[in-house]
């Protein structure tokens, strides 16, 4: 087992647990955006793979956990700087190969933006079909993204509550 002596004699402060653990993280994190997106050709490849990746919650998790730890110690901004920075320079050349063209990085920092929120909106709701809303999401992203129309759906239909003064 590992003993607390082990980890304070590598880590002597709570700044630099955090930064190891924050390190880990980032660099798990990246190397998921890479093996990811690296082979993927198609749209809907790309929309499944990120909407996988976004609902791995335990990597949610962490992230959230080293984001309120990030207010007491700033130091750790840093490392979610170069996450980010990271992430968007992959999606750009990721979207660029997939849509044959450069595309801008506002538009892979929408797509990182998007990836976050949902990772963080699907934790929280737990939905069971998280995945597959999230794989809608990114389809219709990516079209949108690379200058494709997206595929029609089925309109949904809105329930509204009994009672409602729109129930006649």
């Amino acid at each position: 087992g590992l003993r607390q002596s082990h980890i304070t004699y590598y880590h002597p402060t709570r700044l630099h647990l955090l930064a190891a653990v924050g390190r880990a993280a980032v660099d798990r994190q990246l190397l998921a955006v890479d093996a990811t997106l690296g082979a993927l050709s198609t749209v809907e490849q790309a929309a499944d793979a990120i909407a996988e990746l976004v609902t791995r919650y335990e990597n949610t998790r962490v992230l959230m956990a080293l984001v309120q730890a990030s207010e007491e110690e700033p130091g750790l901004r840093d490392l979610f700087r170069e996450l980010a920075d990271g992430a968007v320079s992959r999606v750009a050349a990721f979207l660029s190969r997939i849509s044959g063209s450069p595309v801008s990085e506002d538009s892979a920092r929408f797509l990182h933006a998007l990836s976050v929120g949902v990772a963080v909106i699907s934790l929280a709701t737990g939905r069971p079909d998280a995945k597959q809303r999230a794989a809608g999401l990114f389809t219709t992203a990516l079209h949108l993204l690379v200058g494709d129309p997206p595929p029609p759906t089925a309109p949904k239909r809105v329930s509204r509550r009994r009672g409602s003064k729109d129930d006649s």
